[in-house]
């Protein structure tokens, strides 16, 4: 059975006559006679009594008509307004902490001028996290800042931010003149976890000085390493806008490192496979063209 049967079925009935419902339909009549035929066959039950050469829909027919009626008319709902259904699905992002303070809400609330039906669902963690979720389809989009490793994914640069290695201007490493990173990597280290970006670009960066870091601290919130370097309890390497009032302040002092450079840049990521709905590309462009490189 398919809906072609059921709408000559709807305007056999309709027109009480298979002649008359051929032509409404521009069929001849043996395909509309063949098509009532395969539908009872089917169905395994007369729709319509024949007599005298005429047919009349009988009540098993008529309960049937009843049901064609409400099933046409939500198949022609659905038909029509399908494109309709892409604007009110809900697209999920995963964020990076960083990208998910300075960046998101204004591409959100850029984004929601077109499409306020179109729901947004976000979720902030780090990026190896986003990135396993990407992967795995729990997640529509991801921003991500550091290194993409999937190769499955397709990664799109559009922003980037310094990162600052920081210190209570109490600390003696508050000084002028730039530090050795030798030398500042023997000092108490408190460091975002590992799987972050940050703590990526950091350890990297270290690596190419045949360096590690063996911190004393590790947390996933950066306002904690914020709190603790205001009370000189260490050193730690943060993004600069997310500290470039307390450095201009003087709460925070920024370390400077010779030929030591930290730089993270921020991905648009998605699966390579992944449809793109009109409203899902709509985001993707107003989150490209709506930050300034940091």
């Amino acid at each position: 059975m398919k809906i072609r049967h059921l709408r000559i079925f709807k305007m056999v009935c309709e027109e009480e006559s298979i002649t008359k419902a051929a032509e409404k339909l521009f069929m001849t009549q043996p395909a509309v006679s063949s098509a009532i035929n395969e539908l009872e066959t089917y169905l395994g039950v007369c729709l319509f009594d024949r007599i005298s050469r005429r047919i009349y829909l009988n009540e098993t027919g008529r309960l049937f008509l009843t049901k064609v009626i409400k099933l046409l008319d939500l198949y022609d709902d659905l038909e029509q307004n399908v494109k309709g259904l892409e604007d009110n699905a809900t697209i999920k992002v995963g964020s990076s902490i960083t990208i998910a303070n300075f960046i998101l809400p204004k591409a959100i609330v850029e984004f929601e001028k077109n499409y306020n039906n179109t729901p947004i669902k976000v979720m902030v963690g780090n990026a190896g996290k986003i990135e396993k979720m990407l992967y795995n389809n729990e997640i529509d989009l991801g921003l991500i800042e550091g290194v993409i490793h999937n190769e499955e994914l397709i990664k799109i640069p559009f922003s980037s931010y310094k990162l600052a290695i920081i210190c209570s201007p109490k600390h003696k490493l508050a000084v002028d003149e730039p530090v050795d990173i030798r030398e500042l990597i023997k000092e108490r280290l408190l460091l975002r976890e590992k799987g972050s970006a940050i703590r990526d670009v950091f350890d990297s960066a270290l690596l190419l000085h045949n360096l590690r870091a063996n911190p004393e601290w590790t947390s996933i919130n950066s306002q904690a390493l914020i709190n603790a370097i205001k009370q000189n309890l260490g050193i730690s390497v943060l993004p600069k806008i997310l500290i470039e009032q307390e450095i201009e302040n003087g709460e925070i002092f920024e370390i400077k490192i010779n030929d030591f450079q930290l730089v993270n840049v921020n991905h648009i990521v998605f699966h390579k496979n992944k449809f793109q709905t009109k409203s899902f590309k709509t985001l993707i462009e107003i989150i490209k063209n709506s930050v300034n490189t940091n």
